[in-house]
């Protein structure tokens, strides 16, 4: 079943448990297989390879650089790698950055299951939680901000190739230098998006009355609670099996 037609409270509660998980279990095993339960419901979801590769590709440096410190400096356990008579790896700093770098990908993996859908569905799903109608609104703002920040930086990207700036083959501090220059019209960009949208705002009387009404409706369907269902029953298992 495609995730996109999944009901977006399921969605929410699965990330929740999913992160939740994922924060609390200690034992590689298990996280590895919260991770294999998270691909599989997004590949079978309907999500992209390419997009989870996107996704995560770029916390993968982040978690090579905990993992080798996890590695090096946690000195638990029996030692698996010395040289010189120094102990340079152990069993409990080798299983701390698996543990770290596992929790990691989960995290950011489960972070795809929210981004199927409508954005509006997750500010009603908010909005059943009784969470205020600003904080639910300031959320999905975020969420279409998010694309659009990104897209503007690939283009200050492109238009400083284009000017003759080599960013694979710079130096870090050619890079540094790059970097803050590009920040300056993405900074002046969402600043502009901002006071338009808070005119808007202001146009359309935002906050004039306490409450507020929806033309569109959350309806939970059989099928989404058999998948809700379904996927809670396989992480009791895993939490259950590896507890």
């Amino acid at each position: 079943m495609k995730l996109a037609a999944i009901d977006a409270r399921v969605k929410l509660l699965l990330l929740a448990l999913l992160s939740t998980l994922a924060l609390t279990m200690k034992q590689p095993a298990a996280l590895a297989a919260l991770l294999v339960l998270t691909m599989v419901a997004l590949l079978f979801g309907g999500v992209a390879p390419v997009k989870i590769w996107r996704q995560t590709r770029m916390i993968l440096s982040l978690i090579g650089l905990l993992f080798l410190l996890q590695c090096l400096f946690d000195r638990g356990g029996e030692p698996l790698l010395i040289i010189g008579g120094l102990t340079i790896v152990t069993g409990g700093g080798l299983q701390a950055g698996l543990v770290v770098g596992l929790r990691l990908l989960i995290v950011v993996a489960s972070a795809l299951l929210a981004l199927t859908g409508e954005t509006r569905d997750y500010l009603l799903a908010l909005r059943w939680l009784h969470l205020p109608w600003e904080v639910c609104y300031m959320v999905q703002a975020a969420l279409r901000f998010i694309p659009l920040l990104r897209q503007e930086a690939q283009d200050t990207a492109a238009a400083q190739q284009m000017r003759g700036c080599d960013l694979k083959n710079a130096s870090w501090r050619q890079r540094a230098r790059l970097y803050i220059t590009m920040l300056v019209p993405i900074t002046v960009g969402a600043l502009q998006r901002a006071e338009a949208m808070s005119i808007s705002m202001e146009a359309r009387a935002f906050r004039s009355r306490p409450g507020r009404t929806s033309w569109r409706r959350l309806q939970m369907k059989r099928d989404d609670w058999l998948y809700g269902l379904g996927f809670v029953f396989v992480l009791v298992i895993i939490f259950f099996v590896f507890k």
